[in-house]
């Protein structure tokens, strides 16, 4: 039959290099955003001499595909650290659920081994001893 192995320890070794991979995840995602608002301020615009002056505000039409993307993935990129964080505090919660189950079966193993009775043994016989 099949047992479970699952180290507490591991579990929390992995859960704490997951937690370092999604800090850089963010840095990642906050300059990806920084990224892409340079680029659509730099495709500028389809206006006669640019988007000043009377034509502020105005943009382009790759600034505008940008910005459509940037609002067509949003969810997507939200999903993923939502998503993370889910699995790493269900496999937080499972681990802890797995050692408590361990900490009561063990426990139930001793109640019950407490409530052994000894039988009347010949006189002379020790415990221990064949």
């Amino acid at each position: 039959m099949p047992r479970w192995d699952v180290s507490p320890s591991g579990v929390g070794s992995v859960v704490s290099n997951v937690g370092e991979v999604v800090k850089v995840l963010d840095d990642i995602l906050q300059a990806y955003g920084k990224d892409l608002e340079g680029a659509a301020t730099a495709a500028g615009t389809l206006a006669p001499g640019g988007a000043s002056g009377e034509h502020k505000g105005q943009t382009g039409l790759v600034a505008a595909a940008i910005a459509e993307f940037i609002e067509g993935t949003a969810k997507e990129l939200q999903f993923i650290g939502v998503r993370v964080g889910k699995s790493v505090n269900g496999a937080v919660e499972a681990t802890v659920a797995y050692r408590d189950g361990d900490l009561e079966m063990a426990a139930e193993v001793q109640r019950r081994a407490s409530g052994l009775v000894m039988p009347d043994m010949p006189a002379g016989w020790k415990a221990g001893r064949l």
